[in-house]
């Protein structure tokens, strides 16, 4: 049940995080532009280097490389659950969302 509620969620979280990024709400953060120039010019260096490696090592580097790719995925993913569980929070806590069992019931099925 656990697995299905977060595929569940990170489906529709994706979907909104991934969809229109020409939207009035969308945020862009000038250092993501930033820490993305700086990416392309280490990544020339890098995939110079790799080319002069032998297979196994550049293997056990592709490997660990798609590693720390998931982990920033789903680190991103649950930042942005988190930033959902706050917001309802706040919303509930200034009165705009009414205290109810549905809303505590959804947030058990958030943080578990």
């Amino acid at each position: 049940m656990r697995n299905e509620v977060w595929s569940e969620i990170g489906t529709f979280l994706n979907g909104l995080r991934c969809g229109n990024v020409k939207r009035e709400s969308y945020i862009q953060l000038s250092e993501v532009a930033e820490a993305e120039e700086q990416k392309k010019e280490a990544q020339k260096i890098f995939l110079k280097a790799m080319d002069s490696m032998e297979t196994s090592k550049r293997k056990s580097i592709e490997d660990y490389m798609e590693k720390l790719k998931h982990l920033a995925f789903v680190e991103e993913e649950q930042a942005y659950c988190q930033g959902y569980v706050d917001c309802i929070q706040l919303l509930a806590g200034l009165g705009v969302l009414i205290d109810s069992p549905d809303i505590k019931k959804l947030l058990e099925k958030i943080k578990n």
